[in-house]
């Protein structure tokens, strides 16, 4: 089977979203790079044309000697902070007329009357610009070349100011980029979020569908479909929850009948001792067994079942009365059992929001097992008190107490610890109290007795609204 290598979602957006944003913001920055150079060259050239077109602007023809006057603003315009050096030269055909004699030529001079060519060049170990323009004096057979010439310094610097800024620009870019982004995809992401949060908040047995109000429409397909699965699966718990029902229903006559007959037995027939009658002792222990156990399985149906009742039927109770009668009603088990059944109430009412009959179930199923693995001479206490805004109900015992690394498992249906084995049971007590606690809205913390050992088991039920 193939392997299928987890992802993030939020990795992928992130992934999908930043390169091709980094890969923009770089191309962007190239482009500013190339738009700088463009400019700094173009400005520069400008200025050092209009140089060259001042100075041949004051060409003239004199005694046949072609003269010029060369003006101070004509090489002023060129001066700068970088303090560039200026050359220039003014040539008729192979001439020198004025200027640097080593001044570099163009490689492809102009042609035309006022054209200006721009080349770069070395001069003097330096890399400089050169602007060539050509100039037509009249009776003067051949063009007029005056080229002006400056080192790049200026340039450089200019340029570099400008790189500088634009870097900056891009790392703002790539900063906000970075801050942003992660806040977006998030955003992006927080119907999925709110969707996790809701199905994590939901009971065990919730099978509601999911609300579609607000939902973006790229969800909605998902959500739609996560409703179906839920309706599937609330199809298929109560179908197994009418089967179990059911069947305990079906078998709890045949099993009334079997319980008669044994009765009736004990009650009139004295079997010898041997075989027989240690069948008979088997026969009753094992039909006590399969009625708790059908008991407890409708029970467990009714528990799971109740939730929409408890949901809908639920009315102020007070929790007080409800811990009071089940005490009551396991104390005469508890007298023969030989166990200390105590009842202690902090308060002397309180009331809370719940199914006083699901309530005391799941109370009563806890002093059961309490009553059950505490041994002969023992102690089971239960109280009522006000912690906070919720009834905390306890059942303590001195019984053997549950390890830690075990109570999770207690909770499982048919899950029986190896300290179990010596006694009946079928490992549904602590199923019961969890999903009655589920239908009423109530938790379930076991922990260790304070005092020496055995096992304390807190539940707490939000208080009414008129009693806070």
């Amino acid at each position: 089977m193939a392997l299928v290598r987890a992802t993030s979602l939020t990795r992928r957006m992130l992934l999908g979203l930043g390169l091709p944003m980094a890969a923009l913001a770089l191309l962007l920055g190239l482009g500013g790079a190339l738009t700088i150079n463009n400019i700094v060259e173009g400005v520069n050239d400008r200025i050092l044309g209009a140089s060259a077109r001042a100075i041949a602007e004051t060409l003239a023809l004199e005694d046949d000697q072609v003269t010029l006057d060369i003006p101070p603003s004509a090489l002023g315009m060129l001066e700068n902070d970088a303090r560039d050096n200026v050359y220039y030269s003014v040539r008729a055909g192979k001439e020198l007329i004025t200027g640097y004699p080593d001044l570099p030529h163009v490689k492809r001079p102009p042609v035309d009357d006022g054209a200006i060519v721009y080349e770069y060049a070395r001069f003097r170990e330096f890399p400089i610009r050169i602007a060539a323009m050509a100039r037509q004096v009249p009776r003067v057979r051949s063009l007029v070349i005056v080229e002006v010439a400056e080192t790049l310094d200026a340039r450089r610097a200019l340029r570099d100011r400008m790189l500088g800024a634009l870097a900056i620009l891009e790392l703002l870019l790539l900063g906000l980029l970075v801050l942003l982004l992660p806040i977006a995809v998030h955003w992006g992401l927080r119907p999925l979020e709110t969707i996790r949060r809701h199905m994590e908040g939901r009971r065990k047995a919730d099978f509601d569908p999911l609300p579609l109000d607000h939902v973006p429409n790229e969800l909605r397909s998902l959500i739609a479909a996560v409703n179906s699965l839920l309706a599937r699966l609330d199809n298929a718990v109560q179908g197994i929850r009418r089967f179990t029902a059911d069947a305990s229903h079906q078998m709890r006559t045949p099993l009334t009948i079997l319980r008669t007959h044994i009765d009736l037995l004990k009650s009139t027939v004295e079997l010898p001792p041997g075989p027989a009658r240690q069948s008979a002792v088997d026969i009753d222990a094992a039909t006590t067994r399969l009625q708790r156990l059908l008991t407890q399985l409708l029970a467990l149906a009714r528990a799971e079942g109740s939730r929409e009742a408890a949901m809908s039927n639920a009315r102020p109770t007070d929790i007080v009365a409800v811990v009071r009668g089940v005490a009551e009603e396991q104390a005469p088990r508890a007298l023969k059992s030989a166990i200390d059944l105590q009842f202690d109430a902090a308060v002397p009412a309180l009331r809370v929001v719940t199914i006083g009959d699901l309530a005391g179930e799941l109370i009563g199923n806890l002093v059961d097992n309490a009553i059950r693995y505490t041994p002969a001479e023992g102690v089971v206490l239960v109280s009522v008190a006000l912690d906070g805004d919720a009834a905390l109900i306890v059942v303590e015992d001195n019984g053997p107490g549950i390890p830690p690394e075990d109570r999770p498992l207690v909770f499982t249906r048919f899950r029986r610890l190896d300290r179990d084995q010596a006694h009946p049971g079928s490992g549904l007590g602590l199923a019961i109290v969890q999903a009655l606690a589920e239908s009423i809205g109530a938790t379930v913390l076991l922990a260790d007795r304070a005092a020496g050992p055995g096992l304390r088991v807190e539940v707490r039920v939000p208080i009414a609204p008129a009693a806070s």
